[in-house]
């Protein structure tokens, strides 16, 4: 039972982990076929990532593999904090980018009308996804110190 049980949990989270890696290349597929000088393809790829794993966490530790793990909790709580410096980093550069070379300047060799809808779109999806990770990973850690609280009250000490 015990066997069956970790395997189900391990299926479950690599189904997860597929679906936060295939929507983040589905996420940033559009921006690298048309706009293939984009200088934020692996920010981009992390916040999608991390938006969708960290929210998963937030709202289902006590049912996953993590919820018993109290040290693995500490450990990932603290590499969330230069995660959040590092995202916090490229949602600036991004910003940066774009005020000091102009609004257009990776558009310009397209056709007007594509040129707009890929220039919206790569701005607002930078901008959804990154708040969202950031948020996400600031949360994070004072919902595993809660966990753990509550876990150690109940009697589990790894």
């Amino acid at each position: 039972m015990d066997s069956s049980k970790g395997r189900v949990t391990a299926i479950f989270e690599a189904s997860w982990w597929a679906f936060a890696l295939v929507l983040a290349g589905m996420v940033v597929l559009p921006i690298y076929s048309t706009v293939p000088d984009f200088p934020f393809y692996v920010p981009n790829f992390i916040y999608v990532v991390t938006a969708v794993t960290l929210t998963r966490y937030l709202f289902l530790l006590h049912v996953s593999w993590l919820r018993d793990q109290l040290l693995l909790q500490a450990a990932i709580a603290m590499v969330l904090i230069p995660l959040v410096f590092y995202m916090v980093q490229a949602f600036n550069a991004f910003v940066i980018y774009f005020d000091e070379r102009g609004p257009d300047i990776l558009i310009r060799s397209l056709d007007p009308e594509l040129g707009r809808t890929i220039d919206s779109y790569m701005h607002a999806e930078y901008r959804f996804f990154g708040v969202w990770a950031i948020v996400a990973s600031i949360v994070m850690p004072f919902r595993l110190i809660y966990n753990a609280w509550a876990r150690y009250r109940a009697g589990v000490r790894s």
